[in-house]
């Protein structure tokens, strides 16, 4: 079968599985892909960057509604909200481009096998392990920047080791106009810059007018984002975002204020909390990268792959950006990395890993073979085969654990919401303080704001200051808050009003803030 055919073939297959795996997926089912599919709304309502809720206060937000994708970025809600205008403003329709990206990804992964080994059928394997993603699956297609970030990171490596061989101006601006789509989907993607500048540095020729193309490319992508941050919030960058740097914890990211995140309290906490933090962030990474980015069997073989073709600048350029994601991660973001920034940012790098690990499945047959006098073509055919099967066993097993086995946790919350929407009363112009703003707002359109770490005190200071008017005080609520819960009836300030079953069955309450 010829190149192309190849990768027809496997769009299709990719198109089947990432849209059979998306029927079972009715909502965005996490606040990240909630956030996405919110401010998608209001893009397709003429609202505009804007969100009429608060799920963090790094910023120090004066009120509702709030400038938009401050910490999380545009593209996945542009792409979203292209889907909702094309077709109309629903869920589906919103989750359909990103099926369509998902899909891209095995020809992806078997166009850049092709390239490194030169060999169709090691072609078809990353293809169908692409295909079949363990993990990622699910996420490949809901409402997030998973599946957009893997295209434009892998192309963006791609480009980069491509430019490095031919070291023209034009390769070089393509690569910072792709960098700069790929930042415009995660602010991780300044990673894929610094690794491309220093390609460029490294490079034997054209270093200036390569570097100069690269970061005009970059620019031309970048700088109409940054003038509208300007506009909105006064600087080009979320103007909370050094804050990450002091947390305590990852609860510390919805404390309020924002303004109690400082490197005083955070040094007052002493070096080995900080220590500890990152050995377990440490240990916590690595099991995700095996796991999550190695579908854990797969995970040898990419790192012999990546050994057996480290003579080629993608498979290094590749290799350089997963290190450094993991070092910022563990050492800079100790507590975000482990809670899935790492897992979302791996991405850009996964159709490389599908590509590598043939190679170091081929090279382990092969040594085992001549140890052992066994038919080496017979080996390729019978355990690579095993290998692809496993892959698919192994998605589809954690995929029916997660949407065919009891209850249904990831629509579950949108259901839950609808029904808390539901049981207050005259809801116009009220705002709520919840656990998942995004969330709730996408599945009601009632403004909300985040109930934050701490205490009863801690929530009555952000009722006060955004004119909260009910409390929705799930099971999983801050610890400082377990009293309260426990007796919802404690504060004065609070009624209860309702209670309604939440996605396991254990009570919500709604409470009504009294003035």
């Amino acid at each position: 079968m010829s190149g192309r055919r190849q990768l027809l073939t496997l769009y299709v297959i990719g198109l089947v599985t990432y849209g059979v795996a998306a029927v079972r997926i009715q909502s965005p089912g996490y606040m990240d892909a909630d956030y996405y599919y919110a401010t998608a709304q209001q893009l397709v309502e003429g609202q505009g960057l804007t969100e009429p809720f608060l799920w963090n206060y790094l910023d120090d937000p004066a009120g509702l509604p709030h400038a938009s994708h401050l910490y999380w970025m545009p593209l996945p809600s542009l792409i979203s909200a292209a889907g909702m205008l094309l077709l109309g403003p629903n869920f589906r329709t919103a989750q359909l481009p990103f099926i369509l990206l998902a899909a891209a990804l095995p020809p992806l992964a078997a166009f850049f096998s092709r390239r490194l080994s030169r060999h169709a059928g090691m072609a078809w394997m990353s293809g169908l392990f692409a295909a079949f993603p363990g993990f990622f699956l699910p996420f490949m297609v809901t409402i997030d920047s998973f599946a957009v970030y893997a295209i434009v990171g892998g192309l963006s490596l791609w480009l980069m080791a491509r430019a490095l061989k031919d070291p023209t101006r034009g390769g070089w601006f393509l690569t910072g106009l792709l960098i700069g789509v790929g930042s415009l989907a995660r602010a991780d993607g300044l990673l894929l810059l610094a690794i491309a500048v220093l390609a460029v540095m490294g490079s034997r020729r054209s270093r200036v007018s390569g570097g100069a193309s690269l970061l005009l490319g970059f620019f031309v992508i970048m700088a109409p984002w940054w003038a509208r941050n300007l506009v909105a919030t006064g600087t080009i960058l979320n103007p909370g975002s050094q804050r990450l740097l002091w947390m305590l914890g990852y609860d510390d990211l919805f404390a309020f204020p924002a303004s109690q995140l400082t490197f005083d309290r955070w040094w007052e906490a002493g070096l080995q909390a900080a220590a500890q933090a990152r050995i377990q962030a440490l240990s916590t990474n690595i099991q995700r990268l095996v796991a999550e980015g190695g579908m854990i069997f797969l995970a040898p073989f990419m790192f012999i792959g990546a050994i057996r073709s480290w003579k080629y600048p993608f498979v290094r350029l590749g290799i350089l950006y997963l290190a450094a994601l993991f070092a910022v991660m563990t050492l800079f973001f100790p507590f975000v990395g482990p809670r899935g920034a790492l897992f979302h940012s791996m991405a850009a790098v996964m159709p490389l890993l599908w590509a590598l690990a043939p190679i170091g499945i081929r090279v382990s047959i092969n040594w085992l073979g001549t140890k052992r006098s066994w038919d080496l073509k017979q080996a390729w055919r019978v355990l690579g085969t095993s290998t692809v099967i496993l892959a698919v066993l192994l998605t589809i097993g954690l995929y029916a654990n997660r949407f065919l086995a009891g209850e249904d946790a990831w629509n579950a919350g949108a259901r839950t919401y609808r029904e808390l929407a539901a049981s207050i009363p005259n809801n116009n112009g009220t705002v709520v303080a919840v656990n998942n703003p995004p969330g709730f707002f996408a599945h009601s359109q009632i403004s909300a704001v985040v109930i934050p770490n701490g205490t009863a005190k801690a929530l009555r200071d952000v009722v006060d200051y955004y004119e909260v008017d009910w409390v929705l005080l799930e099971p999983n609520h801050p610890q400082g808050l377990n009293s309260l819960y426990a007796e919802p009836e404690s504060e004065l300030w609070l009624n209860l009003y309702a209670t309604v079953a939440g996605p396991e069955g254990q009570p919500v309450y709604v409470l009504k803030v009294v003035r």
